[in-house]
């Protein structure tokens, strides 16, 4: 089943703010929150905690698929208020939210939906000010969530070369960020190699082999049971086409990759109207995965 990210899962598990940005709550002994979108979201994440935990300051941890400003733009908000909650990263995200380059980059862009959403805001102070982090999760660590449950921690570079995947043996549920490609509108997979297509491949094929019947996915979806077992097959076979589709126009534009990024552009973004992304992270992204396969890294 393809069910929208927001509200109740399961029971014990819960999309919280809003579809396009959910951040994954597991509640119980030891509640853990998985990604924080956007700055402008953090006053509506905080606000749905407090629903579902009663106490915010229940939150132990905060767990962080990457370092994207649409995964963990609203996570220094939420420190902020819950200080006492012990945030969690790849080693190289721990590095990457102390550059200054870097929270510039997030903070730049931010800024516009900050101003866009300034009703949601209010006056609370939401910019994205570097981020320390607690827990430097490394391949294999496994959290104690308390009442049986544990978190398993995969790195999954690729999208990132910082990207990492929590899996959740009990539940069958796995949290992979983009690691794995996302829908549009159409449910068709878009595959988002932006560092890597060989770590991005290996990532896939480690996903693939874990027992799974929740797939919660970075972007609007929930995959359940069968869609869920088969997302990540299919995940491959996109992304193995779109390297082809990508190394083809490169052959034909005698490898300009200017060329090749308007021409996708053209075709999956202006053509289709499907593309659930605003035009300049889907730019930017693009262009890092034409940059990957002509780099054939």
């Amino acid at each position: 089943m393809i069910i929208e990210s927001k509200g109740r899962i399961q029971d014990g598990i819960y999309a919280i703010g809003a579809a396009e940005l959910p951040g994954y709550l597991l509640t119980g002994q030891y509640p853990v929150l998985f990604d924080a979108g956007m700055t402008f979201m953090g006053p509506l994440y905080l606000a749905e905690l407090k629903n579902h935990l009663g106490d915010v300051n229940r939150l132990k941890f905060h767990l962080l698929t990457h370092s994207h400003f649409d995964h963990a733009g609203a996570s220094p908000f939420l420190k902020r208020h819950i200080p006492n909650m012990q945030i969690g990263a790849s080693p190289a995200a721990a590095e990457t939210f102390r550059k200054p380059n870097a929270i510039e980059l997030i903070r730049n862009l931010s800024r516009s939906l900050e101003e866009k959403y300034r009703d949601l805001i209010g006056k609370e102070d939401v910019t994205f000010q570097g981020l320390e982090i607690d827990l430097v999760l490394d391949e294999g660590m496994e959290i104690d969530l308390g009442s049986g449950l544990t978190c398993r921690v995969m790195a999954t570079p690729g999208h990132t070369r910082d990207s990492l995947s929590f899996y959740i043996p009990a539940m069958k549920a796995v949290i992979t960020g983009e690691a794995v490609g996302v829908f549009d509108k159409n449910f068709t997979i878009h595959p988002e190699f932006t560092s890597s297509y060989k770590d991005y491949m290996n990532s896939l094929n480690k996903l693939a082999a874990l027992d799974i019947e929740i797939l919660m996915m970075s972007h609007f979806f929930t995959l359940t049971g069968e869609d869920a077992r088969g997302y990540i097959k299919k995940s491959i076979d996109k992304t193995e086409v779109f390297k082809e589709r990508i190394e083809g126009y490169l052959t034909d534009s005698d490898g300009d990759r200017k060329s090749v990024v308007q021409k996708i552009f053209k075709e999956d973004f202006e053509d289709t109207r499907a593309i659930l992304q605003d035009v300049r992270p889907y730019l930017i992204n693009l262009e890092a995965k034409v940059r990957v396969i002509a780099e054939g890294r």
